[in-house]
This record gives C-alpha cells, structure tokens and sequence, in this order.
C-alpha cells in the first residue's frame, strides 16, 4: 500500500466518524426535544384528568338535586 492510499483511507474514515458523531448528536437533541414535549404532554393530559373529574363530580351532585327535586314534586302531586 502505498501512503496516498492510506492518507486516502484515513480520510475517509474522518469523514464517516464525523458524521456519525454529527448523527448522534442530531438525535440526541431530537430525543431531549421529545423528552420535553412528553413531559408537556403528560401535565396537559393531567389536568385534564383533573377536570374531567371535576365535571364528573358536578354532574353527580346535578344529578342528586335534580332527583331530589323531582322527588319533592312527585310528593306535592301525590298530596293533592
């Protein structure tokens, strides 16, 4: 072998670990971006949750009034 060839090599071998390197940071920063919106996603999807619960809650306490309510008109009907 002669010394270009190597020198020609060595070269690219340089160039393909650099773009790996390269590569690997790109995904590195994809996946702390990623990371990021997860954990956004996470918190909406939380409190959503918690309102949803909340409107669940209210619905009952809806309901139960309506029921009462309801209740006391059937007995004023019923009496007369």
């Amino acid at each position: 072998m002669d010394e270009d060839s190597i020198s020609q090599r060595f070269d690219r071998l340089q160039e393909r670990v650099e773009r790996l390197v390269q590569t690997c940071s790109d995904l590195q920063e994809s996946k702390s971006g990623l990371e990021t919106k997860v954990k956004d996603l996470e918190q909406a999807l939380r409190t959503k949750e918690a309102a949803e619960r909340g409107y669940m809650e209210e619905k009952s306490v809806i309901r139960s009034k309506m029921d009462d309510l309801l209740g006391r008109l059937d007995q004023v009907l019923d009496s007369t």
